[in-house]
Order: structure tokens, then sequence, then C-alpha cells
């Protein structure tokens, strides 16, 4: 006699409600025996392996109706399909995750020394980075977005972009940018079409900086900051260019002024 389960010893065997159980039995998809002398439902070993499907394609993200359209119509080119589909968009997930892992990596390293109050100096390199939209300093925001395919790019991959602000050598702010960098963009995309980008001004440039982390000042760039760099510039005999931006951070929400950062980048002249 084969061995046979419970729907409750099935339930915790594999971690799963009864309910859902039963809502799949429902759906013609799990093929329990019925007991003649007692009406209680027994599982054996193929039933528990149609639930072990069931799991594996809900983790899918299958629909019912697809669930069901495979465990019951045995079409293989149709299995194939989905599987094939599945794969591409289990691929653009793991990107965006690795992306995602990245920025929170970035934040994690600003922000530790930064709350520690441990402000340093460094030469780095600004990524070159595509301009999703603008808000100049007069309060004229873009009506029309300045990258051409910015319907590609998914409400997830707007969170690997950045708040970029430009000065002047006054230390005025000019232009807010909201950007994601190329490289982003290239391995999300598969490649980017370069005629999309054609225009001047739908980019900032790479470039060689020297930058540095401060808190803001009542929402302003501190300037003390931004004399540390030029002092370093000096000391290090580094000739720096009028091209200041900044990346601004946040800790908590970009409602809450008291806890906003700047990394701040100064151009290297070449």
């Amino acid at each position: 006699m084969k061995k046979t389960y419970s729907i409750s010893e099935v339930s915790k065997m594999l971690n799963i409600t009864i309910d859902t159980i039963r809502f799949y039995e429902k759906k013609n998809m799990i093929h329990p025996t019925i007991n003649p002398n007692n009406r209680y439902r027994e599982y054996d070993l193929g039933n528990i392996l149609e639930i072990l499907d069931i799991i594996f394609y809900r983790n899918l993200d299958l629909s019912v109706s697809d669930m069901y359209s495979i465990m019951n119509e045995n079409d293989e080119k149709m299995i194939l399909s989905l599987l094939e589909k599945k794969s591409a968009e289990t691929k653009i997930r793991i990107k965006y995750e690795q992306q995602l892992i990245k920025k929170l990596d970035y934040l994690c390293s600003v922000l530790k020394p930064a709350i520690s109050n441990e402000f340093e100096v460094k030469r780095k390199k600004f990524e070159k980075s595509y301009i999703l939209f603008e808000y100049d300093e007069f309060g004229k925001s873009a009506s029309n977005t300045v990258v051409n395919n910015l319907p590609k790019i998914t409400r997830e991959e707007f969170v690997l972009g950045a708040v970029i602000k430009s000065y002047d050598k006054s230390m005025n702010e000019q232009k807010i940018f909201y950007t994601i960098e190329e490289s982003i963009l290239e391995d999300l995309s598969d490649g980017i079409d370069k005629e999309d980008f054609s225009s001047d001004n739908t980019f900032i440039e790479e470039f060689e900086a020297l930058s540095i982390v401060s808190p803001l000042k009542n929402g302003k760039l501190d300037i003390n900051a931004v004399n540390k760099i030029y002092e370093y510039a000096d000391k290090n005999n580094i000739r720096l260019d009028n091209f200041i931006i900044a990346h601004e951070i946040n800790t908590t929400t970009y409602s809450d002024k008291d806890h906003h950062y700047s990394e701040i980048y100064i151009k290297i002249k070449k």
C-alpha cells in the first residue's frame, strides 16, 4: 500500500497553508484520492510533487491560468515559451538588484564617515551620467525629458538615479538634475543607441575631480568644505576648474533638511 498523508501533514511538510492546498485542488491542479471510509483526502508522493510544481511556478510569478495550462494541457511549446519569458525577466531583475546593491554600498560608504564627522578630500572620478530631467534656478521645469528613450526606463530604475546640483564659482546654485550613470543604463538596457543622446545637453561627461562629503548648511553647500578642496589642491599642486557639482544625499527623507549631505565635486583641469 502506498504511503499517504493527510492535508495537515502535507501542510506542515511543505510549509503551505491548508487553504492554499484546497484552492489548487478546486482549480484541478492537485489530485488527491478520497478515502471511501471517512471521506478524508489522502495525498501520496505524486500529489506532493504536484504541490512542489505549483510552488515552483508560483515563485516564477506565473498566473493561475498559466499554471493550469502547464499542468493540464501538456503543451511543451507553450511551457518553453513561458519559461524563456521568465528567464529573460529574471535576468533583468538580477541586473537591477546588482545595481541596487552597488547604490546601497555607495550610500553606506558615504554616510558612515559623514555621520561620524570624518570629512576627507579625495581624488575621484565623476561617472558619465545621462540627464533624465532638469530644473533650473528660476523654477522652470523642463517640460520634455532630455533622454529620448525615457519610456524604456522603469520605475525601479529611477531608484538608481541621483540628484545632482550645479554651482557657479561663487557657490550659487544653478540647476538641479536627476541623472543616471551611463554604465547603469547600458547594463540594464543591454546597450544604448548613441544617436538617442546626440544633443550636447543630454549628459554630464565624466571627469576627474577632487571630492568631499559634507553636511548642507540650511540647504546650501558648506563653504568650509569647499575651501578644504581648494586647500588640498593648493597643497598638492592640483589645478581646479570652475565646474562644480554636488550629488545630494539624504539620510532620511528629501524633506528632512536637517539630515542632508552633498558629495561635492570640483573638476580638475587637464
